[in-house]
C-alpha cells in the first residue's frame, strides 16, 4: 500500500463514525459532521510527511 492509498483509505474510514470506538475518546468533538477526528488528523498528518518526503 502506498502513502497516497493509506491516506485514501484513513480517510473513507473517518466517515464511518457511531462505533463503539467512537464512544469516548476525547475527541469526538464534531465527528458526526466531519468525520472521525483521529482518523481525520492522522490522515492530514500522513499528507504533510508525503509532501515533505517530496
Amino acid at each position: 500500500m502506498t502513502d497516497q492509498e493509506l491516506i485514501k483509505a484513513i480517510r473513507r474510514l473517518m466517515i464511518e463514525t457511531g462505533s463503539l470506538a467512537c464512544l469516548g475518546c476525547g475527541y469526538e468533538h464534531g465527528c458526526g459532521i466531519h468525520g472521525c477526528a483521529v482518523l481525520r488528523q492522522a490522515a492530514e498528518r500522513l499528507a504533510e510527511l508525503t509532501r515533505d518526503k517530496n
